[in-house]
């Protein structure tokens, strides 16, 4: 019998086991719980990471955003489908007003007025097609 003390056993040579070979020891010991403690936080991580994501995601919807093209229609360097955005309201950030000719323009075109905090955006068409395809000189209605 030695005599190591109940928390640092000794191997039969009477000299105290490391730090290293206690961890080893418990490690291997322990090793399916710590597996699935390790799988639940990583999972709970996982979790928070995606909904934050998507909580991102939410609040950019949330805001007047142009439409994203379909990803099957869209190359990365330049769209080959053509689109259409429509005329509407853009929050600015805080501390922003609109310019008095958006102000105007809105009235023009709306008969209201313009709400404080946002500006009125021009709606504008994509033609799509190839660089090759584009006159310069023209301009996008």
């Amino acid at each position: 019998m030695n005599d190591s003390t109940p928390g640092r056993p000794t191997p039969e040579d009477s000299e105290p086991t490391s730090f290293a070979e206690n961890a080893r020891n418990l490690i291997k010991k322990h090793r399916g719980k710590i597996l699935a403690v390790g799988g639940a936080m990583g999972s709970v991580v996982l979790a928070v990471v995606v909904a934050g994501l998507a909580e991102g995601r939410d609040a950019e919807e949330a805001g007047d955003q142009e439409p994203v093209s379909d990803p099957e229609t869209t190359d990365k360097r330049r769209s080959t489908s053509s689109y259409d955005v429509d005329p509407h309201l853009r929050k600015l950030p805080e501390g922003q007003n609109a310019s008095e000719e958006k102000k105007t323009t809105y009235k023009e075109e709306t008969g209201d007025d313009l709400p404080p905090g946002q500006t009125w955006v021009h709606g504008w068409s994509f033609s799509g097609g190839s660089p090759e395809d584009d006159d310069p000189g023209e301009v996008a209605a």
